[in-house]
């Protein structure tokens, strides 16, 4: 009885262990989709943010206030856009950062002892 305690115990452990590792794989995937949509969200504030008013002080030598600032925030929503566009293509197609396999391999082997 003690045997198979510590044999259900070490068979728990290594599953945890296998669940663990695949969730951190998986979740290593989503590194550069999540870097983009950093990228798309800097850009964001960017718009909003002292740069901004820069590049409308700037923009504003050559053109009427209003055309500035519409030109300068055109210019940073459109770079905003284009991360985020990239960030969703890259996030879309990776798997789901679930135990999947982990689970799968644990249906397999508890088929396997059932029918045993």
């Amino acid at each position: 009885m003690a045997e198979s305690a510590e044999e259900n115990l070490a068979l728990a452990r290594s599953v945890v262990d296998a669940a663990q590792r695949e969730v951190r794989g998986k979740a290593r995937q989503r590194v550069p989709a999540m870097r983009f949509g950093a990228v798309a969200g800097t850009l964001g504030v960017f718009a909003m943010a002292a740069t901004y008013r820069l590049n409308v002080l700037l923009l504003e030598r050559k053109l009427p206030p209003e055309a500035a600032a519409f030109v300068a925030a055109a210019a940073y929503t459109g770079g905003a856009g284009c991360a985020a566009v990239v960030a969703a293509r890259r996030w879309r197609g990776l798997p789901a950062p679930l135990p999947t396999e982990t689970a799968r391999q644990v249906v397999d082997i508890i088929g396997d002892s059932a029918r045993d």
